[in-house]
C-alpha cells in the first residue's frame, strides 16, 4: 500500500531551521493494532527498530494513487458518569477527544473518553 500524507507541520514552516515538505509518501501493509483509534491507520515499516508507522487518517491525501475525500467532521457529545457520581461532557471530533473532568485538565486523556470513543 502506498501513502500519499500532508505534513502538519508544512504550515508552520517558520518554526524549523530547515524546509519541511508538503507531502510525505510512506509504504507498507495495513496492519490493525489494538490501541490504534479508528482515525488511525497504521503500515509496515519493514524497520525493525520502528516495525509499524501510525497515520492520522484526516491527513491522508492519497492510498495507491486513490484520492481520499474528506468526511464532514461530526462532533460527538456525551455526558459520563465518573468513578465517584460526577457527571463530565466529553466532546469527540475527528479522534480528538476532550472531557471536563479534572484528570483530562491536567493529564489531557481520562478514562472517561475512552469509555465515550
Amino acid at each position: 500500500m502506498k501513502v500519499i500524507v500532508r505534513n502538519p507541520e508544512f504550515e508552520r514552516q517558520h518554526i524549523w531551521m530547515f524546509e519541511q515538505p508538503k507531502f510525505f509518501e510512506y509504504e507498507g501493509e495495513e496492519v490493525k493494532l489494538k490501541h490504534a483509534n479508528p482515525d488511525e491507520l497504521c503500515l509496515t515499516t519493514g524497520i525493525q527498530e520502528w516495525p509499524v508507522r501510525v497515520i492520522q487518517r484526516r491527513n491522508i491525501v492519497s492510498i495507491d494513487g486513490k484520492i481520499v475525500k474528506k468526511a464532514a467532521a461530526t462532533v460527538i457529545t456525551k455526558i459520563i458518569k465518573g468513578s465517584k457520581g460526577n457527571e463530565y461532557v466529553v466532546t469527540g471530533s475527528n479522534g480528538n477527544w476532550n472531557c471536563t473532568c479534572p484528570g483530562f485538565q491536567f493529564r489531557h486523556s481520562c478514562k472517561h473518553t475512552a469509555e465515550a470513543a
